[in-house]
């Protein structure tokens, strides 16, 4: 998102604060958008519960991974793990930074004493950068199971030799440091002026321009070829096996496989509908198109984007089976505990009157 500041061109994270539009904008603008502009407090209310149901979500399948990490020791439920923790941090994030930042000048609200704090504040806090390298690292992570799936479904001989349990915790280690890298340079473009406030400044046009293609590339159109030709290709394995076997019943590990593939899928899916809208639209902008950033529909697209957060976990419950067998017997046994306990309780309050009773002549 950007805006004209004097001869450069500045820009602002897609998905800004709900209680700020655009802190470059004309100030007699502000607030004029009239029915074209979702109510402050709907926003407020849509995106702490996108931000709750994303913590509670993704906590829930952490907490299911790692009670039932036995069950779980595979490749591809250790990267499930990742995506999960990437989210529930991501959503923690998204709620702090929405929330609990300050709204104007960092002087006024922050009481920060000293500039180069402010700065180093403004720089790495105010302009959401940890909100979207952790969603640069989703998205990475995203990829990595794509291509897991591919070789095991595909390629099994590769995956069995390259696939190692070692190799993995390596790729989801290098997927955190890959977000926090890959998106330096957001903090690295941020202007703090005199007023210190924090505004995004990209040199000129044609930076904009080519800065806008390259992240479109990196960010979203290279992941979603690799995803797709991975998907796509497992989905036209599945197909040919199951023409060559008939009806030959496939075993439950046969089964297991293909259900988590197809899970994987609908991951996949949701990725694409919720980012797809967001990136077209700014890559369109960086190439010069005019786009609205306080219309009705910008805020349909940042809340698709943040969406991605908390859809995960309601695709693992309805859709993984494992997932959702373990899920049940966590629930069970607890509901099973808290009977006992209930009844224990029950036992302890009743006994002294049954003794009482029984002493009477």
């Amino acid at each position: 998102m950007a805006s004209l500041n004097g001869d450069n061109l500045t820009s602002i994270p897609m998905i800004p604060s709900p209680t700020t539009v655009l802190t470059t904008a004309n100030p007699d603008q502000q607030g004029g958008g009239g029915g074209a502009v979702l109510n402050e407090l709907y926003l407020k209310i849509i995106y702490a519960l996108i931000g709750l149901l994303g913590i509670v979500g993704n906590g829930i399948v952490c907490l299911v991974f790692t009670i039932k990490r036995r069950q779980f020791q595979s490749i591809t439920n250790y990267l499930i793990l990742n995506q999960s923790v990437i989210d529930l941090l991501d959503s923690i994030f998204f709620i702090l930074i929405h929330y609990a930042s300050p709204n104007g000048p960092i002087s006024e609200t922050a009481n920060i004493p000293s500039r180069g704090l402010a700065e180093f504040f403004c720089r790495m806090w105010d302009s959401e950068y940890p909100l979207w390298a952790l969603y640069i690292a989703s998205t990475a992570n995203l990829v990595i199971l794509s291509l897991e799936r591919y070789f095991a479904t595909c390629r099994p001989v590769i995956h069995r030799n390259f696939f190692t349990v070692r190799r993995a915790k390596w790729a989801m280690l290098c997927v955190w440091v890959y977000g926090a890298v890959y998106q330096l340079y957001w903090p690295l473009v941020q202007t703090f002026s005199a007023d210190w406030r924090c505004h995004p400044n990209w040199p000129n046009r044609v930076v904009q321009m080519f800065m806008g293609v390259l992240l479109f590339s990196l960010e979203y159109l290279i992941p979603l070829i690799i995803m797709t030709c991975s998907y796509v290709s497992i989905i036209l394995m599945l197909r040919n096996r199951t023409k060559s076997h008939g009806k030959v019943q496939v075993n439950a590990f046969q089964r297991a496989k293909r259900n988590v593939t197809t899970t994987l899928c609908i991951v996949f899916v949701s990725y694409v509908v919720c980012w797809t809208p967001t990136e077209l639209s700014y890559l369109a902008y960086n190439l010069g198109h005019d786009y609205n950033f306080e219309s009705a529909v910008h805020d349909v697209l940042k809340g698709l984007v943040a969406c991605n957060l908390c859809v995960n976990p309601f695709i693992y419950a309805f859709k993984y089976e494992h997932f959702q067998s373990e899920l049940k017997k966590i629930f069970c046994s607890m509901c099973n505990a808290g009977n006992r306990i209930s009844t224990e309780s029950r036992g302890t309050v009743l006994s002294p009157a049954n003794n009482s009773s029984n002493n009477t002549p």
